[in-house]
């Protein structure tokens, strides 16, 4: 018997931990790691795949990619540890709560279709600029852009405080800097600013539970880049026939690839910042 919190071994007999007063269980569940890629399902092709990725990201997934099914054919539909619990309650409201197969999402590729269809054309279009232009665009980790949204929300909070009391103030006859008109129009300015305040909150909640796996994943990846990436590895995939900026761009484009075959759901503007980092060292070292 064990204990499923602080995996103590206990003889038969005994039916609850000493420690932490929990009910013994049989077996210990199986530790998840944090850090991998969670599958929540599989699809036989490609493109009903890139219709769930397309789905996730409109509905709030940020962490999620297609990776080639090992056992069989078609895709394995992979986000983070984080947002694993959020991208199955979507597949049970798209399924509207019905029991579904989570090996097999093809059953819902009907109700996905449909769903898709039902966006608005603006937001669509949105979407999929965002899609195109994920990886063309400087990466911001999720630190600082946490750090951002917060700093942004306590700004535009405490202005919209400060402006209430002012227009608190100059209606109550303390002072007579607007006319009624004016003041109801600077209320309506400083609603806007209190709204966009609570905004950033709530965008700076979604980001806060990723921070930490993601510096988790950083830390993996990079590991890998010193491991593998080495002066004579580098220096292998050169060509002498290319100019310096076309070996440049030939080179970090297959360790690209490499970073993310090994690790699918990483940011690619992210990838794209390290490898160009760790190989621009390299050419660096090179002409000294």
């Amino acid at each position: 018997m064990w204990c499923p919190k602080c995996k103590n071994e206990y003889v038969d007999g005994i039916t609850t931990c000493v420690d932490c007063g929990c009910d013994l269980v049989t077996e210990l569940p199986e530790e998840i790691d944090p850090t991998a890629p969670q599958m929540i399902g599989s699809v036989t092709d490609e493109a009903s795949g890139n219709k769930f990725i397309r789905f996730f990201k409109f509905s709030g997934i940020q962490t999620c990619g297609l990776i080639p099914s090992e056992d069989k054919d078609g895709f394995c539909i992979a986000v983070s540890y984080e947002e694993a619990e959020h991208a199955r309650a979507i597949l049970n409201e798209l399924a509207e709560n019905e029991e579904i197969e989570e090996a097999d999402l093809e059953q819902l590729v009907p109700a996905l279709e449909s769903r898709l269809e039902e966006i608005k054309e603006e937001e669509a279009n949105e979407l999929l600029s965002d899609l195109r232009t994920e990886s063309s665009t400087v990466y911001v980790n999720k630190r600082d852009k946490y750090t951002d949204l917060k700093f942004t929300a306590y700004s535009f909070i405490a202005f919209s405080i400060l402006g209430y009391l002012f227009v608190i103030a100059n209606a109550a006859g303390v002072f007579s800097i607007f006319s009624t008109f004016s003041t109801a129009i600077l209320a309506i300015v400083f609603t806007v600013f209190l709204g966009i305040g609570i905004s950033s909150f709530r965008k700076a909640g979604t980001i806060k539970g990723l921070v930490s796996e993601e510096e988790l994943v950083v830390e993996k990846v990079k590991e890998y880049i010193e491991e593998h990436f080495t002066d004579e590895y580098l220096a292998s995939l050169g060509d002498d026939e290319l100019s310096e900026e076309e070996e440049f761009l030939h080179v970090t484009e297959q360790l690209k690839a490499e970073i993310a075959q090994q690790f699918p759901l990483f940011n690619k503007g992210y990838i794209d910042q390290l490898v160009d980092d760790k190989y621009g060292e390299f050419c660096d070292s090179r002409t000294e």
